[in-house]
């Protein structure tokens, strides 16, 4: 084990997912999870008809997160803050790389081209020493001074919070910031964090908007481009405005050096690292905000490539609500909506994998008659109507917001296929848990030829 990710784990103590991850604990989760299956199945107008209900239940929640989130926002008018800066704090700009080729080219110029003073402005490149083709890479680039590579061991736990780690002792700025190989922030972004950060007084850590530039590639792209300005435009957005807590990106978020790790930083165990710091800095008191700033990044353009970034994610997902769940039920800092907005969307996702499996199995073998089989079948099928006309709603309406022109009869396509790979990644998050919970899938960082996205002043210094 690396020695950076042991040291952690004295840091984290049982806020770790090394905790959740052991064979014992995955046997127990796979027993748990054959259990209800079998029990239901035996039990059919008992058990098995509540665990149908709730898995019922469970498809319903999801459906009213989204219509929620679109139609029902409480929140119409953003927060503007300014203030005159007449000294600009250093920022620790922390970019973890691993595989990387040509694409980091126009990212590491995207960070040249930030729009900050020099000297105030740390780039630390964090590389496996084993890495030939990163270092290949970095070997034909002129980096200017400000810029660092640093060499880590390649030593498990393989993974980006691992990185972030052995970036984060060596930082010397009072803010840090993280961005991935395909980011590409606009040049005022660290302006407007650190004006945040000032007027804040370091008590909450902001969140960029992140926007998909490849949308146009292919049917998949657009899908994810949409989910992305969703997520960040509408859900986000409106959890900031209301001062409820929510998970952060992997990237363009920034917060004092000294409030990450009096939060313990990052946990080198969970493959979805960033799920799990936002559990605790919430937990210590420090304030989510998304900040009004936009950085650009591709997504995967392939069915496999889609597929193996949203295992990884509900797989870490899944692992942090293992290690957060039950003690954040009991803290004073989760109360109320903060707890349910947070966690209720994410379990009720984690969940569906689950109910996937259970709910036919459940029709099939359960002792059940051909009326209950029927009126199961007429519920379930009446849900995913209406899911269906709701989804392609909103999709259409966000399309529409972006710019996007999609006849109805394409999204309608789209939606049918967006959802098998969704219940694919679901599965596949679950398989690896209990086979291979550290295994990272690397998402395929694709060159965009798309220039950072530049904005008006007026719209750079707004607020959410």
């Amino acid at each position: 084990m690396d020695s950076r990710a042991r040291f952690q784990l004295s840091l984290l103590g049982g806020k770790t997912a090394l905790l959740k991850i052991g064979k014992g604990m995955r046997i127990l989760l796979l027993l748990l999870v054959i259990a209800v299956i079998v029990t239901g199945v035996f039990f059919s107008q008992t058990l098995g008809l509540f665990f149908f209900g709730l898995g019922f239940l469970n498809y319903i929640l999801l459906l009213s997160f989204r219509v929620s989130n679109n139609f029902f926002r409480r929140t119409k008018k953003s927060i503007t803050a300014s203030m005159l800066v007449e000294e600009w704090p250093k920022f620790s700009i922390l970019v973890p790389l691993k595989n990387e080729d040509e694409v980091i080219h126009a990212t590491l110029q995207a960070i040249e081209n930030l729009d900050y003073p020099s000297d105030q402005k740390e780039v630390l490149i964090v590389v496996e020493d084993t890495d030939v083709v990163t270092q290949r890479s970095l070997a034909q680039i002129d980096l200017p001074f400000s810029f660092r590579v640093i060499h880590i061991p390649e030593l498990p736990p393989f993974t980006k919070g691992r990185a972030l780690l052995y970036a984060l002792s060596e930082a010397t700025g009072t803010y840090i910031t993280v961005y991935d190989a395909e980011s590409r922030p606009e040049p005022s972004q660290l302006k407007v964090a650190a004006t945040a950060l000032l007027q804040a007084k370091n008590e909450t850590c902001f969140q960029s908007k992140i926007r998909i530039s490849n949308a146009g590639t292919n049917w998949l792209t657009r899908n994810f481009a949409g989910e992305y300005y969703e997520w960040y435009e509408r859900h986000l957005s409106e959890l900031s405005a209301q001062g409820l807590p929510f998970g952060l990106g992997g990237n363009s978020f920034f917060v004092s050096k000294k409030v990450l790790e009096e939060a313990g930083a990052w946990d080198p165990f969970n493959v979805t690292e960033d799920a799990d710091l936002s559990v605790r800095l919430s937990e210590n008191g420090v304030k989510l905000q998304i900040l009004d700033s936009v950085t650009t990044e591709t997504c995967p353009d392939t069915p496999k490539g889609w597929i193996n970034q949203r295992t990884r994610w509900n797989k870490g997902l899944f692992i942090t609500q293992l290690v957060h769940l039950g003690r954040t039920l009991m803290s004073d800092s989760w109360r109320g909506e903060a707890w349910i907005s947070f966690w209720l969307p994410m379990i009720s996702a984690a969940l569906v994998p689950f109910f996937n499996l259970y709910i036919p199995i459940y029709m099939t073998w359960g002792n059940l008659s051909l009326w209950n089989v029927y009126i199961m079948s007429v519920a379930l099928w009446g849900l995913f109507t209406l899911n269906l006309v709701f989804t392609c709603a909103i999709n259409y309406l966000t399309y529409r917001r972006m710019g996007i022109e999609v006849s109805p009869l394409r999204i309608l396509k789209d939606w049918f296929l967006y959802l098998i790979l969704h219940i694919a990644s679901g599965v596949k998050a679950y398989a690896e848990y209990f086979i291979s919970p550290l295994y990272w899938h690397k998402t395929e960082h694709l060159e965009d030829d798309k220039p950072s996205p530049i904005r008006s002043e007026k719209e750079v210094f707004t607020t959410y």
